[in-house]
């Protein structure tokens, strides 16, 4: 079965599996095992699957060649045989490579008359071989994965920097890879600098990030470099320390009451962020969409575990008039739609007295307290602040005090009740537009935020997990 990598079984140990391309060979790396060859394969530590950099660095290490990682292939458990593995794809990335001792490189051709001593990847290679040939890829492969993409961004890079006059003193190494970004750290001479690719469906976080950075130059430094049309940005290192890992619940305060400032202020202005291309996601939008995330969710996630129950699909079909009655209400309070960051949990840092807001790829305009909606339960999950007794009522009261002009503290927190469910419901539509711009043979690496928010959505009872 081919699960979201999120899916794991933590009784298993889990291995990495690394197909290493080398174009000028047409073939892939292939290593001895037992009385057969393998892929080259190993137990990491880190097991987040966006974060890459350790794999590179083991191919560095283990064989002498220098690797970029293009996408996370596969995710694959069979708890009967105690196997769990991921499989990635990489990009050989040396100029002459050498044999790596006691390896060598097996073409398309060549691959019947090797002894693949695990079967099921003999499959993973030749597909990935395949479709390197003919040039046959998915038109929504995200750009990362595609041959002479790397060596397009780093003169794209080496360009921007030049132009600035800015030294580069080190390799780009890259941080992450998959399906929504590709991540690369450039040592210069102004300190890190940040590479920054994103799917052509996400352009507008760019866009957003340099008027947000104009406009309010405390919440972030400006883009050294941009370009819109392919996804590129480059930034500085933004430094600080993540707010998530801060325990003083007052920095939390103060850091919502920036955002909130900041909201009210563009609230004027949607209108003109939808011009640039940010998603709409306001409430009558929501209503329109809610049978369709529905319909369309209980397709592509049937057939549990880990998908929906027939049991949950048949609650998620009787959820929509209730969600659009939501919405209704929730309209009849005077709070206007708004930018709405969309994933501020962990995505603040905190640098002297300044909060820095990044990562706006989920950006969209909306109802704003979806943004504490989904907020506050990470926070409390994930942070010290889960010891604050009080600390969800002093969160969403020092959230709430910039939209006083507009309705009582009382209505206020009404409203903010009626997001809770909302809120997953909101969070849901974001996935499953995600899902829609992906690659089917990428979906699975996002389909379990998408079950996570729907299950949110179910009644206790009928959740199956």
């Amino acid at each position: 079965m081919n699960l979201s990598p999120w899916h794991r079984d933590r009784d298993l140990p889990l291995n990495y599996v690394l197909m290493l391309h080398d174009a000028s060979r047409a073939s892939v790396l292939l290593v001895p095992d037992g009385n057969g060859w393998a892929l080259p394969r190993f137990t990491p530590d880190i097991t987040d699957f966006r974060r890459i950099r350790h794999i590179n660095d083991y191919v560095r290490e283990q064989y002498g060649l220098e690797s970029m990682v293009q996408r996370c292939v596969a995710h694959r458990q069979d708890p009967d045989g105690g196997l769990q593995f991921r499989v990635y794809a990489l990009e050989n990335r040396s100029s002459a490579p050498p044999l790596p001792e006691g390896g060598k490189w097996v073409s398309d051709e060549e691959l019947d008359r090797v002894q693949i001593a695990i079967p099921e990847h003999r499959q993973f290679i030749r597909s990935w071989l395949q479709e390197i040939a003919t040039g046959t890829v998915p038109a929504l492969r995200a750009p990362w994965a595609k041959a002479g993409w790397v060596d397009e961004a780093c003169g794209w890079i080496q360009g921007q920097l030049e132009q600035r006059h800015i030294q580069v003193l080190g390799p780009m190494v890259q941080e992450r890879s998959w399906a929504l970004s590709c991540i690369m750290r450039i040592e210069t001479s102004i300190g890190a600098v940040y590479f920054k690719a994103v799917p052509p469906f996400m352009t507008q976080e760019s866009v957003v990030m340099r008027e947000i950075a104009s406009q309010y130059p405390a919440f972030i430094p400006p883009p050294l470099a941009t370009d819109i049309g392919r996804g590129w940005m480059l930034m500085p290192d933004f430094g600080g320390e993540l707010l998530i890992r801060m325990p003083d619940i007052s920095r939390w305060e103060a850091a919502l009451r920036s955002c909130a400032r900041m909201q009210v202020e563009q609230a004027d202005h949607v209108d003109e962020w939808l011009a640039r291309g940010v998603p709409d996601r306001r409430l009558n939008r929501m209503v329109q969409l809610t049978d369709p995330l529905m319909t369309i969710a209980s397709q592509i996630l049937s057939g549990g575990p880990p998908g929906l129950s027939a049991r949950e699909i048949e609650g998620l079909h009787a959820l929509p008039m209730q969600m659009k009655l939501l919405c209704a209400k929730l309209a009849s309070y005077a709070i206007p739609h708004t930018l709405v960051h969309g994933d501020l949990g962990g995505n603040i840092l905190v640098n002297g007295d300044r909060y820095i807001f990044f990562d706006w790829t989920d950006v969209c305009i909306s109802h704003p307290f979806f943004e504490m909606a989904t907020l506050i339960d990470t926070v409390f999950d994930e942070s010290l602040l889960r010891r604050e007794t009080d600390g969800r009522t002093r969160l969403r009261d020092a959230y709430l005090e910039a939209w006083t002009r507009y309705e009582a503290k009382e209505r206020l927190v009404e409203a903010f009740e009626l997001t809770k469910a909302l809120g997953a419901l909101h969070q849901a539509m974001s996935y499953m537009w995600i899902l829609m711009n992906l690659a089917e043979d990428a979906r699975w690496e996002l389909e379990s935020g998408l079950l996570t928010w729907l299950r949110n959505l179910l009644p206790a009872q009928l959740r199956e997990s």
